[in-house]
């Protein structure tokens, strides 16, 4: 037990663990995080693909590498702190609260860390005027308008998706303009202003005269090919046809035209407001934590200037 416990008190072992975590967390930003195993397989060698979704390094923040060593290094904190606390008492020493506020708030850090790790939740979604998402807790929310402000000079200046919002049917904001730096506050969600995207539209009649609409970045399957629908161009709407992973032909179509089976009836656009609803249980610890290690240091500076006078 005594060996045990030496171990977790070891300064070593608090420093291994730090340049651990650091070092892992550097090599998971060369890897695209959240994707399919099929992604990893198809850009990576197959062993290497294989190792990646095998150590979890596809979602390193919730896999065993990360978690382990940051679990290990909050025990390794608490039993500093405590040894330090049971030292001093033992001692009779001189309070010195500066050191047991910055263990305290790292240990808050880490819990926190977790619990964001674990909790967070976070979509991005695309809304047209009027168009309403549903979102956690009963939220439903609405686009009611949606300006893109540029300087004279053309660059972005702001973007501004002004919404209504409703729970459980009953209205909650009626307007609120959600800017860059000006979220939408909905405890315990945040809504920010994420981007802009533009959706264009084709309708298509079948040969039993049934209506479809094909928005870009869709296809359909046609005689062993796949006609994907890249957009408007020019008041065109341009159809790729791929045949496995080889395009064979590009398509631009005016109204009226023929794609596949189908007849291009009507072509449309229209601008899109980029919308991220985050929720993240970590924020409030991880807050704290910053708070406390930034008055353990100011108060360990304090102690020590004192000490130096008397």
């Amino acid at each position: 037990m005594n060996a045990l416990y030496r171990f977790f008190k070891s300064v070593k072992l608090a420093v291994t663990l730090i340049l651990v975590i650091a070092l892992l967390s550097l090599l998971s930003t060369f890897i695209p995080q959240s994707q399919e195993p099929a992604f990893y397989l198809h850009r990576y060698s197959a062993p290497l693909a294989r190792l990646i979704v095998a150590l979890g390094f596809h979602h390193f923040f919730k896999s065993l590498l990360f978690l382990v060593p940051c679990v290990l290094f909050f025990v390794n904190l608490g039993v500093c702190a405590i040894d330090r606390l049971v030292g001093r008492w033992r001692r009779k020493a001189r309070p010195r609260y500066g050191p047991d506020l910055i263990h305290i708030g790292l240990l808050v850090l880490v819990a926190g860390a977790l619990l964001s790790t674990w909790g967070r939740w976070e979509k991005t979604f695309y809304l047209g005027k009027g168009d309403p998402e549903r979102l956690p807790l009963g939220y439903t929310l609405k686009l009611l308008d949606y300006r893109y402000e540029q300087y004279p000079d053309g660059r972005p200046k702001d973007w501004v998706s002004t919404v209504q919002v409703e729970r459980q049917g009953k209205a909650v904001i009626s307007s609120y303009p959600i800017e860059v730096n000006r979220p939408l506050r909905l405890p315990p969600l945040k809504v920010y202003q994420a981007s802009f995207s533009r959706q264009d539209t084709a309708v298509l009649r079948d040969p039993q005269g049934e209506l479809a609409e094909i928005h870009d970045g869709q296809y359909f399957e046609w005689r062993e090919a796949i006609l994907f629908f890249a957009g408007i161009e020019s008041g065109k709407a341009v159809f790729e046809r791929w045949e496995g992973r080889s395009r064979t032909a590009v398509y631009d179509l005016s109204p009226f035209q023929p794609i596949g089976e189908y007849i291009i009836v009507q072509l449309s656009s229209r601008e899109l407001t980029g919308l991220k609803a985050v929720q993240d249980p970590g924020f409030i610890p991880v807050v704290a934590a910053l708070v406390l290690v930034a008055a353990g240091l100011a108060l360990t500076f304090l102690q020590k200037r004192g000490d130096q006078q008397i």
